[in-house]
C-alpha cells in the first residue's frame, strides 16, 4: 500500500485545478464562437423585418440556439471571470455575462416580440376614410402644414398602440420577473450591475440638466415656435415635434437627390471613399411596410454593415443618415477581433460616433462651404438646430427619469409618462400622450447610453476642434 504524501496531494489536487481550468475555458471559447453566429442571424432577421416588413421570427433563432441559454452557462462565465486574473480578459468576460443574462430574457419574451414587431410592420391606421401603414404616420405628421388635422391622424393612430400596448405590456412583465428569478433584486438592479450604470447619480444628473436647461429652453421654444409652426406654447402639442423638426423652409438646401452625395463629399474629405466601401451598404428605398426610424445594422464586423434610412425630405434625412454612418463608419473600420470588443461593448462609444458624425451637419463651416445658404438663412438653421439638440437631451433626460420610475413599479406610469415629457419639452398634454408610454421605452435603459454619449460627443468634438480647428473634419 502506497501512501500519499501531502506534496503529492498537492500536485495532484492542482493538476485537477488545472484540468477544470482548461475545461471551462474551452467551453467559454464554444459559448463565444455559437454567440457569434446566434447575432449574426438576429441581425439579418432584424434587417428584412425592418426594412422589407418580413415577419419576425427570432424566436426560431432562440430555439435553434437554446443551449446556450442556460444558468449553467451563467454561472460557468461567472466562475470564470472570478477567477481571471488579467483586467481585459476579465471585462471581457463581463461584457459576454451581460450578453447572455441580458439575452436569457430576451428569449423568455421572444414570442411576444416576434408578435409585436410584426405587429407593427402590418398594422395600419385609418384617416380620410384610407387605410395608411402605421410606420407611415410620424412622415405624414411631418409633412402636414395644418394642425387640425396633425391632431385628427395622431389621433387615428390611438388604436393601433392601444393594441401594441398589451404586447409591450407583457414584454415588460416577462423581463421584470426573469431578472427576479436570475436572482437580481429588480430588472433595474441587473442592469445596474451588468452594464456597470451609477443609476442613482445618473437620476441625480438628468434631473439638475432639466434645472439648469429650463430657463434657456423655454425662451427658445418659444421664439422658434414662432417661427416655424407661427404659433406660441399654448398651442403647441406633441403631435407637433415631428412638424417643428421638418424644417421645410430648408428643404432646398437638402434635397433628397443629393442625400448621398453630400454624405459621400464629407466623409471624402476625412479620407473615407464610400464608394470603394464594399463593407458599408446603404437602404434609401421607400417601401410600405418599412420601418420610417434609420438604423445601422451590424451583421458582421467589420465586413457586413447596412444602413436603413427611409427619406421624407429635408434635413432631417441628412442627420439621420449622418448618425446612422457615425455607426457604420465605426463598426466597418473595427480590427479589433474579440467578440465581446467589437459586438457587446458598451453601447455610449458608438452613440458617441454617430452624434459626432451627424453634428458635422451644424457646423457652420461645413455649411458655409457646401448648403449654399445665405448667411442669415444659415444662422437661423443653426439655431433650430442648436434648439433641436438641446430638445432632445431633456427629452431623454425626461424619458430616462420616466423608465427609472416604471421599472420601480409607477402606480399610473402612463400619465407619469405624459405629464413628465409635455413638463420637459413645453407642449400641452392631452389624454392620447398616455398611450406612448411604452412605444416610448428601450430595453436595458439605453436612454443613458445617449446621455452619455451626448456628453461625450461634447468633448470629443471640442478636442478635435482645439487640435485640429473648427473645420477638422476636413484635415
Amino acid at each position: 500500500m502506497h501512501r500519499i504524501t501531502p506534496f503529492a496531494l498537492l500536485i495532484l489536487l492542482l493538476a485537477s485545478c488545472a484540468g477544470d481550468n482548461a475545461a471551462d475555458s474551452r467551453h467559454v471559447d464554444e459559448i463565444r464562437a455559437e454567440v457569434e453566429q446566434l447575432v449574426q442571424e438576429q441581425a439579418r432577421m432584424g434587417y428584412a423585418t425592418w426594412v422589407f416588413g418580413t415577419p419576425s421570427n427570432q424566436d426560431s433563432l432562440y430555439r435553434l440556439h437554446a443551449s446556450l441559454f442556460t444558468r449553467e452557462n451563467l454561472d460557468l462565465i461567472r466562475r470564470v471571470e472570478g477567477a481571471e486574473p488579467d483586467a481585459v480578459q476579465k471585462r471581457r468576460l463581463r461584457w459576454l455575462l451581460r450578453y447572455l443574462t441580458l439575452e436569457f430574457a430576451a428569449r423568455e419574451a421572444a414570442p411576444l416580440a416576434d408578435s409585436l414587431a410584426t405587429a407593427e410592420a402590418q398594422a395600419e391606421v385609418t384617416f380620410d376614410g384610407r387605410r395608411i401603414p402605421y410606420f407611415a404616420v410620424s412622415g405624414l405628421l411631418a409633412n402636414e402644414p395644418r394642425p387640425a388635422r396633425r391632431a385628427a391622424l395622431s389621433a387615428a393612430a390611438d388604436p393601433v398602440l392601444d393594441s401594441l400596448n398589451r404586447l409591450r405590456r407583457a414584454i415588460w412583465v416577462s423581463h421584470h420577473r426573469v431578472a427576479r428569478d436570475l436572482g437580481y433584486p429588480s430588472y433595474s438592479g441587473m442592469i445596474e450591475e451588468l452594464r456597470g450604470l451609477p443609476l442613482a447619480s445618473m437620476q441625480t444628473m438628468a434631473a439638475g440638466v432639466l434645472t439648469a436647461t429650463d430657463s434657456l429652453y423655454r425662451a427658445l421654444l418659444s421664439d422658434v415656435l414662432r417661427s416655424s409652426l407661427g404659433v406660441d406654447t399654448s398651442s403647441f402639442y406633441r403631435y407637433d415635434t415631428p412638424r417643428l423638426f421638418r424644417a421645410a423652409r430648408f428643404d432646398r438646401y437638402f434635397p433628397k437627390s443629393r442625400l448621398i452625395e453630400s454624405a459621400e463629399s464629407l466623409y471624402a474629405a476625412m479620407g473615407i471613399r464610400m464608394g470603394a466601401q464594399t463593407n458599408l451598404a446603404i437602404d434609401t428605398v421607400d417601401r410600405p411596410g418599412k420601418n420610417p426610424r434609420a438604423v445601422c445594422f451590424v451583421i458582421r464586423v467589420p465586413d457586413d454593415i447596412r444602413l436603413s434610412v427611409k427619406p421624407t425630405g429635408g434635413p432631417d434625412d441628412f442627420a439621420a443618415l449622418l448618425h446612422e454612418l457615425g455607426h457604420g463608419q465605426h463598426y466597418a473600420h473595427t480590427t479589433e477581433h474579440a467578440l465581446e470588443f467589437k459586438v457587446l461593448g458598451e453601447p455610449t462609444v458608438t452613440e458617441t460616433y454617430a452624434f459626432l458624425s451627424e453634428y458635422l451637419l451644424l457646423n457652420p463651416a461645413w455649411l458655409r462651404q457646401h448648403s449654399g445658404m445665405p448667411v442669415a438663412t444659415l444662422k437661423d438653421f443653426v439655431r433650430l438646430n442648436a434648439f433641436s439638440r438641446l430638445f432632445y437631451v431633456r427629452r431623454y433626460c425626461a424619458k430616462f427619469l420616466y423608465e427609472s420610475a416604471f421599472h420601480a413599479g409607477a402606480s399610473r406610469p402612463d400619465t407619469l409618462y405624459s405629464s413628465m415629457l409635455a413638463r420637459a419639452l413645453g407642449y400641452r398634454r392631452i389624454a392620447s400622450d398616455d398611450r406612448r408610454h411604452l412605444a416610448d421605452m428601450d430595453e436595458h435603459y439605453y436612454a443613458a447610453a445617449y446621455l452619455r454619449a451626448w456628453f461625450l460627443e461634447s468633448q470629443l468634438n471640442a478636442h478635435l476642434s482645439r487640435t485640429y480647428g473648427v473645420n477638422w473634419f476636413e484635415d
